[in-house]
Parts: C-alpha cells; structure tokens; sequence
C-alpha cells in the first residue's frame, strides 16, 4: 500500500471518529442565488432570493423549454463599514435552474419584490419554441 492511500485510509478513520470530514474541501464552492420552486397542477412558481438588487435592470432572465437562466449583479451597499462576517450571497452570478417540465413562453409573470424575484410558469404541452427573455417588473419599494 502506497503513501497516498494509507493516508486516505487513515482520513476515514478520522472523518468516521469524529463524524464529519476531517479534512474541509479545499476548493472554495461557488455562490450563486438561493432558490425555491413550487408546483401546482400546471403552474411553476420560482422564487429567487436576490437581496441587494439595486435595480431590475440588473438581472436578466431567460427561459427555455425546461430551464430558467439568471444572469446579473447584486451589491449590498454599506457605507463607512467594512465586512466581518460574508454569509449573505452578492456579487456577479449565472445560474441555471432545471425544471420538472417544459413551460410555455408565454404567459410569464415576473416581480420583484422585498429581495426576492418571483417568476410564475405554465406548463407548455409541446417543445418547439426558441429562447425568450423575460421583462421583470419592479414592485416599487
């Protein structure tokens, strides 16, 4: 048995004694926005958590067949302070999000409002439409 292996081999041994990973990933994981999909008979509604979205501008939302694709920026503004702790998401991010089926094109509803994006879905009984980008509208607060 080589190095490497006795060493994995040990790794396990810790990581099973004190019931989790001994060693932490080494790699940093990559952020992008929280989401949540709910499902009705016909109906998908997606909410994004997307806190410091300055403007609506600042994200773009693309829907095709069964996937949603966001695009965009978020910048948490706080002037004279410097960051202690980072758990909240913002900066540049793009994120695919698959859904449990194809959806139509058209109608889509999409708002923002209080930090989160809310986009309503229907499902679409055929597959034969292009990509279409979606107008998000701001709720104004």
């Amino acid at each position: 048995m080589d190095t490497w292996s006795k060493m994995m081999e040990w790794k396990q041994v810790a990581d099973k004694y004190m019931n989790q990973s001994f060693f932490p990933d080494s790699q940093p994981k990559k952020q992008s926005p929280q989401v949540n999909i709910y499902e009705s008979d016909n109906e998908l509604l997606c909410l994004i958590s997307l806190p410091g979205l300055n403007n609506v501008d600042d994200v773009e939302v693309y829907v095709y067949k069964s996937s949603v694709k966001l695009i965009g920026n978020t910048s948490l503004q706080t002037h004279g302070m410097s960051l202690k702790q980072d758990e909240i998401f913002q900066g540049r991010f793009e994120r695919e999000i698959s859904l449990p089926y194809s959806v139509r094109e058209d109608p889509i509803d999409a708002y923002y409002q209080k930090g989160v994006l809310y986009i309503r879905l229907y499902r679409l009984l055929t597959d034969d439409r292009p990509k279409k980008k979606v107008q998000i509208k701001d709720s104004g607060e």
